[in-house]
């Protein structure tokens, strides 16, 4: 059952690093604080090989592939380089995310570079994590207009507002995404964690309205919600601007076979959630 859910199927927002960082997480952790809060634990780290070996035992065909969102400029470029290189190494299987600190004053000089070598966009960017605010975009206007303009998807982590508390949880929470993609209309965001909620505000009007350039994963949502929240988000804001995106290596396929059979969707939705909406915002 698991491989047939999957086959085709595209994972929007997975983790890969490279294998120094694996092989000893300290090396990123001694400077990257919310690093080492996630992973504070050696061996949860994952490289390429692990990744396409969990793609090919369940048939997912490509993966939007992230490393971290560091707030160090040089680990940034470090992490660029280092997917260009799994891109190419295992083409048209791997959809590289850049990772640029916004702060960064080069950062709007990158952000073309940067499509034209080949990313589809930069992410997964984390406020909390890097040090800027969804609420305080006026210096930053220029970095997410530039993101626009080249074409590139923007993914966004985002938090649920109420709830336990986790490592990584963060205060993007979903009035703060709204008002933010509210400001930049033409920006495609890709929101992590079903945007924090967001869509469960969709019963009101002007919310409803302003969801038509943003796309929502599923990454961590077991970890979450119950799987009736899939059915409820589908009821609000139909399964058109939903992706998988397990979070690999949090998540993999087997947790998500039963949580997605669990919520109950038709065949043509989870259709839709796999294969046919990434299809639309990586290909189209």
């Amino acid at each position: 059952m698991e491989h047939r859910l999957f086959a085709g199927a595209t994972d929007s927002h997975v983790h890969i690093f490279p294998q120094r960082i694996v092989s000893n997480p300290e090396v990123v952790a001694s400077r990257d604080p919310w690093f080492a809060a996630c992973h504070a634990r050696k061996g949860t780290l994952r490289g390429p090989a692990d990744l396409i070996e969990m793609m090919d035992s369940a048939g997912i065909v490509r993966a939007g592939c992230t490393v971290w969102p560091f707030a160090d400029p040089v680990l940034c470029d470090e992490a660029n380089e280092f997917l260009l290189g799994v891109a190419r190494d295992y083409p048209g299987r791997i959809l590289p995310f850049a990772i640029l600190q916004p702060n960064d004053p080069s950062a709007v000089a990158k952000i073309r570079t940067l499509a034209a070598r080949g990313f589809v966009g930069i992410g997964e960017l984390n406020q909390d994590a890097q040090g800027w605010s969804l609420d305080d975009t006026g210096e930053l206007a220029p970095f997410f207009e530039e993101m626009a303009a080249a074409g590139l998807i923007c993914n966004l982590h985002c938090s649920e507002p109420v709830g336990h508390m986790y490592p990584g949880k963060g205060t993007a929470t979903p009035d703060r995404v709204w008002r933010f993609a509210g400001r930049f209309p033409g920006l495609r965001l890709l929101c992590s964690h079903l945007g924090g909620g967001l869509p469960f505000f969709a019963s009101m009007p002007e919310v409803r309205e302003s969801l038509s350039h943003i796309f929502f994963d599923t990454s961590a949502l077991p970890f979450l919600y119950t799987p009736r929240a899939l059915q409820m988000a589908s009821n609000l804001i139909g399964t058109g601007r939903m992706v998988y995106g397990s979070d690999f290596p949090l998540l993999g396929p087997a947790r998500y076979n039963a949580y997605l059979v669990e919520a109950g969707l038709s065949p043509e939705e989870l259709q839709d959630i796999l294969v046919n909406n990434p299809a639309t915002l990586f290909l189209d």
